[in-house]
């Protein structure tokens, strides 16, 4: 009777979440990604809805405010309620720390802190409340991994928001588009 949205939901671990939330019984669910579904993702979400899943791919970017806000509307207009969300967006440009450039930061922290903090934002005026939001962090946010300070900073972005903290502010957030 709900709806849920996973960003990132053409990736390994979006489909995986898809699939988990699909056998606990979910009825209507939602990918994100900003390419369309192909090779292996296109036949693992044909099996979801042989299944009786419906999935629906949406092209979106998260990093894009108005992309989540047409997404979350459209969500409100053609499907059932949203119950969950589960953001699972992100990329990846590994390098040493000499090697990194603002570009390469704006590129990993886009969808994952960008993403988040718009989901954040728009979600906060929704008049039903989610049974659940989820981000997908890691554990490189305090452990660090050779060659990923950028995806470490955006992971951290993740924590300090799940731990009840600001979502980065707009001048800030739109500084980095």
């Amino acid at each position: 009777d709900g709806t849920y949205l996973i960003t990132g939901g053409l990736g390994a671990l979006g489909l995986e979440v898809a699939s988990w939330l699909a056998s606990a019984g979910a009825k209507h669910v939602v990918l994100t990604g900003r390419n369309a579904a192909k090779g292996e993702a296109a036949a693992r979400i044909a099996k979801l809805n042989e299944q009786g899943a419906k999935v629906i791919v949406k092209q979106a970017d998260v990093s894009k405010k108005e992309d989540v806000a047409g997404l979350l509307a459209w969500i409100e207009k053609e499907l059932p309620p949203l119950k969950g969300v589960v953001h699972a967006a992100g990329v990846l440009d590994d390098g040493m720390v000499g090697e990194q450039t603002w570009e390469r930061f704006r590129k990993v922290m886009a969808p994952k802190a960008l993403g988040a903090a718009f989901l954040a934002e728009a979600l906060s005026g929704q008049q039903q409340p989610l049974d659940f939001l989820a981000l997908f962090s890691s554990a490189a946010s305090i452990l660090g991994n050779p060659g990923q300070t950028n995806y470490a900073a955006a992971n951290a972005v993740l924590d300090a928001l799940a731990l009840g903290g600001a979502p980065p502010s707009r001048h800030s957030a739109t500084s980095l588009n």
